[in-house]
């Protein structure tokens, strides 16, 4: 397959689906808890609820795109991701928007999974990574508008509206992906459907450190990543006072810096190669840790310093997120899908736990989100470190 602009932007659009989903209702997490007369933190619970099933699922959507094409497995996913989202927009109970967002995450793993297999799907590592990088240049459209938009329909209308546009976005992707984007995996490529075939596939990447390792970095990246999604619009709104409408626009300052590393990863990728890029997005993580850990001290920190650190930890995953991939599917074989359903379902699985563990540790204060995010920052680094190292002992034992 060929990367025009069109396939491009629809890669995009698929992949900032659960961005979108997680993003638009941010602004209203506050208001649907006093709507539905219960604490916060329950309603945080959700977004928990949408990782561990969008995490789980990936394991199983996966070896199902490796043996069955990308395709069916991408529209099937569309389809449920309606059904969940029109199950959240008519919500009346906690309850029934917990099941609305379990629905919408199954369908959302089955998109999600897709898009790295279908980019990676005959392409070099270092191709993988310019290209993913454009895509991601795309999908950073919708973390940085959903807030922003999700503030102005809360504003405008009601917080069962951002559940609604979900449900057109879906179809409207759908319609653009059957009509832009051919099957990327040729029947001769397939592997066998099973599920003894599956768990031999995963079993034999988990066994190479130089996937895990990578993928290990990645997660623990992408748990900070959710301890700041999950508890930046209590820390903004309620305790830096910022009005709701207008938390969009500060969240949106971190998407700025993906879509900018991002750029300068698609533009440099050739000339430096991915390797270098990724050293010197790890260790901006690891400054971005270090200076949480010193904001974590502080009684009350001006509001700038959680700002910054912010923006340069989330900003991080311009580059991260296609080069630790990168390097987890250098050894794949043709099993792109079961790397990237691995890869999917460590991310989202230690983001959600990083969003219970906000949840439970919620104490009215900033301390939670931002030592959190410190902690995951750090063993990010660690892992990231380890594997490098690991590599090179393993060239060095080769020559």
């Amino acid at each position: 397959m060929k990367l025009t602009l069109p396939i491009v932007l629809v890669l995009g659009l698929l992949a900032g689906l659960t961005p979108f989903a997680i993003d638009a209702y941010l602004p209203s997490l506050p208001t649907i808890a006093r709507y539905m007369g219960t604490d916060v933190s329950l309603i945080q619970m959700t977004l928990s609820m949408y990782l561990v099933v969008f995490a789980s699922l990936q394991i199983v959507f996966g070896p199902i795109s490796d043996a069955l094409g990308r395709r069916k497995v991408v529209v099937t996913g569309l389809c449920l991701f309606m059904v969940g989202s029109i199950v959240c927009s008519l919500s009346q109970s906690y309850e029934v928007l917990m099941i609305g967002r379990a629905i919408q995450a199954i369908g959302g793993a089955a998109v999600a999974v897709c898009v790295p297999a279908l980019v990676k799907d005959g392409l070099s590592a270092d191709q993988f990574v310019k290209a993913m990088s454009m895509v991601m240049l795309v999908m950073a459209l919708a973390p940085l508008a959903a807030p922003i938009i999700g503030g102005a329909i809360l504003t405008l209308l009601d917080w069962h509206y951002i559940f609604a546009l979900l449900a057109v976005l879906a179809a409207i992707a759908m319609v653009l992906f059957l009509i832009t984007i051919p099957e990327t995996l040729p029947v001769e490529k397939r592997t066998t459907l099973s599920f003894a075939s599956a768990l031999h596939n995963y079993k034999v990447l988990l066994k190479n450190p130089s996937v895990t390792g990578y993928i290990a970095a990645g997660a623990f990246h992408f748990a900070g990543m959710m301890c700041f999604i999950t508890g930046s619009s209590f820390v903004y709104i309620e305790l830096y006072h910022v009005p709701p409408a207008q938390f969009g626009f500060l969240f949106g300052l971190n998407v700025i810096c993906i879509m900018i590393a991002s750029t300068i990863n698609n533009r440099c990728v050739e000339r430096l190669g991915s390797a270098t890029l990724t050293k010197y997005a790890a260790h901006v993580v690891f400054c971005a840790a270090i200076a949480m850990v010193i904001i974590s001290f502080m009684e009350q920190p001006p509001f700038i310093f959680i700002i910054l650190s912010g923006m340069a930890f989330m900003g991080s995953i311009g580059i991260l997120g296609s080069g630790l991939m990168a390097g987890a599917l250098k050894n794949a074989g043709n099993n792109n899908g079961s790397v990237t359903a691995l890869a999917g379902a460590s991310r989202f699985g230690a983001g959600a736990l990083s969003g219970v563990i906000i949840s439970v540790l919620h104490n009215g204060t900033f301390v939670p989100m931002v030592a959190t995010m410190a902690i995951c920052g750090i063993l990010s680094f660690t892992c990231y470190k380890f594997v490098v190292n690991y590599s090179a002992k393993q060239s060095a034992n080769n020559l």
